[in-house]
């Protein structure tokens, strides 16, 4: 049976992501490599240490980066270049040359700890644009292993993706992969229109096609979330408490907003929607509140002190307008709840917000559903422009640019009677049980295995030193 190595960002980072990831690898078994977190020099003379672990039932491969990868390949050419681009942004984004450097020694570093520790039967599963280029550097190494990688940003449209200056580098990489994934029909579709513009394919099915000699595939895999990890967190006495809390000192009618801080987030036009509620109904005067979750983690490092600054101006002067001694519309938290007390927060709120103008996995929207009370639940209202919009039936979709439209949504949800909250939470549900983190795995793990890489007599990878582990490697 294939093996499963598993390379993503960060695993040392505490989120619903994390999570997930841990969930399918503690029943798939395999190994996971991954960021440390940490920034570390490494003379030039020295091979980067990379860090094996057993943890439970899978292995870890750890490292750190240099100070350069991680300012100038994450933090710059990750978050003010392809991040933009991605979300459908180009004029924002802001590219150097010794940001592509820096992001291709971050792929370099990935794809020596996938050669040194990849058996001839692994699958090989690359999370997202922040390894878009490991894929060229693994075959460029003769591991003919099954590649597929899962973007869970969107894809631009129209021809958006050519503004990154190496995007022909970046398609290159593309294609050496066997499996593309994509959190929604718009996003794969973004992709096949762009990729049929300006190269000369082979459709072979309608999710099959063949370029440059190679046979690859394209999928939609909307991302679960594990409901073990809800489970636990709903048990814990850190989410009860915080649950507690919130009851007892906020509003019934308590308006979750979260998510991340970023251009996209939507922030402006949700307070808005909160000026717009106020002024059309005196009955929410002193009894109702936003209640904005930002900690320094949600945001950009590179703009998460200006952004944040504008957003509490934004607070400031819609306090200023509505709020009174005792009571405030807009409650701004930069505070770094745990997750077990941000999943209090979630349960205590009657309705949750979640109105990015451009997302890709919307995570939270998914978790604020499963940590509700099926006896009685909160509304979730969602962006239309959200990934999860494609598949959360139940949700109560709105035009995150349009304040007066959010605002009726928030008022009919506040109003809404309770045999109706249960029969929208139970749909929700529903999807939630069918397409979980698992099945997620499962589908493009499946499709991945479909079309087996070819069999090579290959010597074995000879660029990297070997890495210590107990796994047979080829």
């Amino acid at each position: 049976m294939s093996g499963l190595i598993l390379d993503s960002h960060n695993q040392c980072q505490r989120s619903t992501l994390t999570a997930v990831y841990e969930g399918i690898l503690s029943r798939q078994g395999g190994l996971w490599i991954s960021w440390d977190g940490e920034s570390k020099m490494i003379p030039s003379d020295a091979s980067r240490p990379y860090l094996v672990q057993q943890a439970g039932q899978y292995e870890t491969v750890t490292f750190s980066y240099t100070p350069g990868e991680l300012n100038e390949g994450y933090h710059n050419y990750i978050h003010k270049g392809l991040w933009p681009v991605f979300h459908q942004r180009p004029d924002m984004a802001r590219f150097s040359t010794s940001g592509y450097q820096e992001y291709k020694n971050i792929n370099k570093a990935y794809a020596r700890a996938i050669c040194e520790n990849a058996t001839p039967d692994d699958v090989i599963w690359i999370q997202d644009y922040h390894l878009l280029g490991c894929a060229s550097y693994i075959r460029e190494e003769g591991l003919t292993n099954s590649v597929g990688i899962f973007l869970h940003q969107p894809f631009p449209a129209g021809r958006m993706f050519e503004t990154i200056p190496e995007w022909r580098w970046f398609t290159d990489s593309l294609l050496c992969c066997d499996l593309i994934g994509f959190q929604t029909v718009q996003d794969m579709n973004n992709f096949l229109v762009w990729l049929e513009s300006e190269f000369r394919l082979e459709r072979l099915e309608a999710q099959r096609f063949r370029i440059n000699g190679r046979i690859i595939r394209v999928g939609v895999f909307p991302v679960g979330i594990d409901l073990d990890d809800v489970q636990c967190l709903r048990e814990s006495n850190s989410c009860a408490y915080m649950e507690m809390q919130c009851r007892e000192s906020l509003p019934e009618n308590t308006v979750l907003s979260g998510g991340h801080l970023d251009e996209s987030s939507g922030l402006p036009y949700r307070i808005s929607t909160l000026e717009v509620l106020l002024r059309r109904h005196d009955y929410y005067q002193k009894n109702i509140t936003l209640l904005q979750l930002a900690p320094p983690a949600a945001g950009h490092a590179h703009d998460a002190s200006e952004l944040g600054h504008a957003l509490e101006a934004l607070c400031g002067e819609l306090n200023g307008v509505h709020g009174t001694m005792n009571w405030y519309p807009v409650n701004y938290l930069t505070h770094a709840y745990s997750r077990e007390e941000q999943a209090g927060i979630y349960r205590a709120s009657r309705v949750a917000l979640v109105t990015p103008l451009m997302a890709g996995m919307s995570l939270m929207a998914k978790m604020y559903v499963a940590l509700q009370d099926p006896k009685n639940p909160g509304v979730l209202i969602l962006s239309q422009f959200a990934g999860a919009a494609e598949q959360m039936e139940g949700a109560i979709i709105v035009n995150p640019y349009d304040p007066d439209a959010m605002a009726s949504a928030v008022h009919r949800t506040l109003q809404m009677p309770l045999h109706e909250r249960r029969s929208l939470h139970a749909r929700l549900m529903n999807g939630l049980h069918m397409h979980n983190n698992h099945h997620w795995a499962g589908a493009f793990l499946s499709m991945l295995n479909a079309e087996p890489a070819a069999p090579q007599a290959l010597p074995p990878p000879a660029f990297f030193p070997r890495l210590s582990s107990s796994r047979a490697r080829y």
